[in-house]
């Protein structure tokens, strides 16, 4: 996200921070459209024609978010009934959805066969059984993905949901098994593909081709084993955002390229080439979101300067290192309100009563002062939707969307009393 300095204020384009707070008030989350525009041009710029392009909904949610996003990419991956609704409110198609997520219940799968959603990615042998149950009662035939707990672990991903014991997919040495269970019960559902997602946040480039050659793999021999033309491969995502600042910004061009040979390799003579699906959340939208709070107090403890924020962990769990972080890190973050400072090294703190409510510690920005603005940034991912917001009865904070230079609420900020009935 560019931010620009005039006269000591900070800008987002043509829009000034201060204006933004005076007006809305803070706590606040800002998404700038342009960003994430920008993010989607450079994946279709890299990949081509190659991939159909899903967004992961579970990165956020927010409606106003799905609309502006509907006419740049190919679909959604869904992890419940609430985002396909949400996601209908939006005018996406449900064919155009592909629903994964360990936990999916009757009720759930009964919506999903309903609306006809595009595919239901089975996570589990038990799931399969549900899954034809409620294709029998429904007479409706559903369109399964198996997904795959591969025997290859990455390392380089941040977050692992592959590779090990895990409640995410097939076990792969037990694939064999649920591929005869669907095509026993074909005429209750219809085996379209595999879908593998091994991990999150993984910066590293090799690493994300390693994973995607191997899913081609095992297409490849499950295709050969069962006689079975695949027409859906979801090879996940995972590419990851540089939260804390780190040097080394994915290059998509060589995995890109890696991907084109290893299709070309899965193709073979025949040169027929599935449906290839990439899934991406926080790396379209992480870096187009702003969290914005103001400094309320500062205190001196003990030699450490600490600097009580009007919103902490109750609206950003993650830059609190509260969400799945095994050694915390501070985020990227900038005062808006005094942008040229001399830097100061300092704690950041929210307004939570319990010392987890830590949103920068020892953490090096332009000298805060009571009344200033501090942004964080690459929050448009696994932030508002993520948190908890309702702890200790602070108002949620308001969402704000810029496109085009165009600044407009597009969720209300709410209070505890709100959630009542």
């Amino acid at each position: 996200m560019n931010l620009r300095i005039d006269d000591g204020k900070s800008y987002i384009g043509r829009v000034c921070f201060d204006q933004i707070a005076e007006t809305y008030g803070t706590p606040f989350y800002l998404y700038d459209m342009g960003t994430v525009d920008d993010r989607i041009r450079r994946v279709r710029s890299a990949f081509g024609a190659e991939i159909e392009l899903y967004y992961a909904v579970k990165a956020n949610s927010n409606l106003e978010l799905l609309r502006s996003l509907r006419p740049a990419i190919d679909g959604l991956d869904i992890s419940s009934v609430g985002e396909m609704e949400q996601a209908l409110l939006a005018g996406y198609e449900s064919s155009g959805m592909s629903f994964a997520g360990p936990g999916k219940n009757k009720t759930e799968l009964e919506r999903a066969l309903k609306e006809g959603v595009g595919i239901i990615s089975a996570e589990s042998t038990r799931e399969l059984e549900a899954i034809r149950s409620m294709a029998a009662g429904s007479k409706l035939r559903a369109n399964v993905v198996l997904r795959v707990n591969p025997t290859l672990f990455i390392k380089e991903f941040a977050i692992k949901m592959g590779g090990a014991p895990t409640q995410f997919g097939i076990d792969e040495e037990d694939i064999d098994d649920a591929v005869a269970y669907v095509k026993q019960h074909a005429g209750l559902m219809q085996l379209r593909g595999i879908h593998v997602y091994g991990g999150t946040q993984c910066m590293s480039g090799e690493a994300i081709s390693r994973n995607m050659a191997y899913t081609l793999r095992l297409a490849a021999n499950l295709r050969g084993k069962h006689d079975i033309d695949w027409d859906w491969i979801n090879l996940g995502g995972g590419f990851g955002v540089a939260y804390y600042g780190e040097s080394g910004e994915l290059d998509l061009h060589p995995i890109a390229a890696s991907l084109k040979d290893a299709l070309r390799e899965y193709s073979g003579a025949s040169g027929r080439r599935p449906r290839v699906i990439i899934e991406l959340g926080r790396y379209l939208v992480a870096e187009g979101g702003l969290y914005v709070t103001r400094v309320v107090r500062e205190k001196a403890s003990r030699g450490e300067m600490f600097y009580v924020l009007d919103g902490g962990m109750n609206h950003h769990l993650a830059a609190s290192g509260n969400l799945g972080s095994v050694i915390r890190k501070n985020y990227v973050l900038k005062n808006l309100s005094n942008p040229g400072g001399e830097r100061e090294k300092c704690n950041l703190v929210g307004p939570l009563c319990t010392p987890l409510d830590l949103m920068g510690k020892a953490v090096s920005v332009e000298k805060p002062r009571e009344g200033d603005l501090i942004a964080f940034f690459n929050s448009g991912s696994y932030a508002f939707t993520s948190s908890p917001l309702l702890f200790l009865g602070h108002d949620t904070p308001v969402e704000l969307l810029l496109s085009d230079d165009v600044l407009r609420v597009i969720r209300n900020r709410r209070k505890l009393t709100d959630f009542n009935s």
